[in-house]
């Protein structure tokens, strides 16, 4: 059970992310929700779930969402976070968050950063060519990032990385 210590508070009671997924960690919140690790509890696999509340308060908000999703289905390269569900809500009628399900990494290039993590020019250098491989893949699908910065190149031990958040990209293409 996911609780607080001491507190005995479920810290994931207002995520409704049906029978398949349990969260177990918060990982972030921005401006459009927050994430967490969780399991797929058929498989067993790790993932993210991206929570995105008030999707239909404002039109602009909603498009970018919309646009977000639309181009993680069409976008097919491990440069790319990885969309695996969006879980559907109980009340079609009347819902005002949307959970999406996303390939799991260990950390964002904001966190490594900020940490005492020290990186050897072998590293940096592994992280720059797989981050430009990924905009490259990028550009060759004719889409735009338009919002590339630390907190949206996720990363993994091994130094690879994916392209996250993708609300503000453009697809020039029409895709």
């Amino acid at each position: 059970m996911n609780r607080r210590k001491g507190l005995g508070i479920d810290r994931f009671a207002d995520w409704d992310v049906g029978r398949n997924y349990e969260c177990v960690k918060l990982l972030g919140q921005g401006s459009y929700g927050a994430v967490c690790s969780a399991i797929h509890k058929p498989t067993g696999k790790k993932v993210a779930i991206k929570k995105m509340t008030g999707v239909f308060d404002d039109e602009i908000d909603c498009k970018r969402i919309l646009r977000e999703l639309h181009l993680l289905r069409k976008l097919k390269n491990s440069f790319v976070v990885t969309l695996f569900d969006i879980i559907k809500p109980r009340d079609l009628e009347n819902f005002d968050t949307v959970y999406v399900v996303l390939g799991l990494s260990e950390s964002d290039l904001k966190k490594v950063i900020k940490s005492a993590i020290f990186l050897e020019t072998k590293h940096i250098a592994t992280v720059v060519y797989n981050l430009l491989c990924g905009l490259k893949y990028l550009h060759s699908a004719n889409i735009l990032h338009r919002d590339l910065k630390p907190a949206n190149v996720l990363i993994n031990e091994d130094c690879s990385v994916q392209i996250a958040d993708f609300g503000l990209s453009r697809s020039l293409a029409g895709v």
